[in-house]
C-alpha cells in the first residue's frame, strides 16, 4: 500500500522534526508556544497562498480553501495570543517553500500539512492542561479540525491512493513530502541564516 511507503520512507525527516519542537515539553512557556506559532504563521501563509493559487483542485477533488486552510487559526490564535493585525503583517515569511508545480508535488505537500492535524489533537490537549490554553483562546492551529480530524485524515489519504493508482507519480509525492519536512524543518530552527522575506 502506498501510503505506508510513503509513511516508511518519510519517517526519518518526520522524527528530525518533532525531536526539535518542544511543544509537550512539560515546562512549555506561553513565551516560547507563542514564538513557535508565529514561526508557523510565516511558513504557511505564504504557503497556502501558493496552494490556493494553483488550478488544480477540481481535478483533485479537495476543496482547500473552503475546508482545509490553516492560516486563518494560526491568526485567530496570534491574535489570541497578544498579536496585532499590523504587527501579523510584520512577521517574517518563508521563502523557501517546497516546490508544488505539479500534482503529485502538491499531495507531497499536503500529506505533511494535513498528517500534522493529527499529531495536533496530543498537542492542542497539552496546550489546555499546561497553558490553559483552548481552540478559542490561542490554540486552534493545533486543534486542527477537531472531532473532524481523523475523518478527514482518512478522506485526505483515499483521495492520495487513488489519485497514485489512477497516474502514478509515487516518487515525486515521496520527494515531495521530504522537501516539505525538510523546508518546515529549515525555517523552524534555522542552520544557516534566516530565509525569510518582509513585507
Amino acid at each position: 500500500m502506498f501510503l505506508k511507503r510513503l509513511r516508511q520512507a518519510t519517517s526519518g525527516r518526520h522524527r528530525a522534526l518533532e525531536c526539535q519542537l518542544p511543544l509537550l515539553a512539560p515546562r512549555l512557556s506561553r513565551q516560547s508556544y507563542h514564538r513557535i506559532v508565529s514561526r508557523f504563521f510565516g511558513y504557511y501563509e505564504p504557503l497556502e497562498a501558493r496552494l490556493l493559487s494553483l488550478p488544480w483542485w477540481h481535478e483533485i477533488g479537495v476543496d482547500y480553501a473552503a475546508e482545509r486552510r490553516k492560516t486563518p487559526r494560526l491568526e485567530s490564535d496570534l491574535i489570541a495570543l497578544g498579536e496585532t493585525p499590523e504587527a501579523l503583517a510584520r512577521l517574517p515569511r518563508c521563502a523557501e517553500l517546497p516546490a508544488v508545480a505539479s500534482i503529485p508535488q502538491v499531495f507531497g505537500c499536503l500529506y505533511v500539512i494535513e498528517g500534522a492535524t493529527l499529531g495536533g489533537q496530543l498537542i492542542s490537549r497539552h496546550l489546555q492542561a499546561h497553558l490553559g490554553l483552548s481552540p478559542a483562546s490561542g490554540a486552534a492551529f493545533f486543534n486542527g479540525y477537531g472531532v473532524q480530524t481523523g475523518r478527514r485524515w482518512q478522506a485526505s489519504g483515499a483521495t492520495l491512493t487513488a489519485l497514485v493508482q489512477r497516474t502514478g507519480g509515487e516518487d515525486d509525492i515521496i520527494a515531495s513530502a521530504n522537501d516539505t519536512f525538510a523546508t518546515i524543518d529549515e525555517w523552524l530552527f534555522p542552520t544557516s541564516g534566516t530565509r525569510a522575506t518582509h513585507r
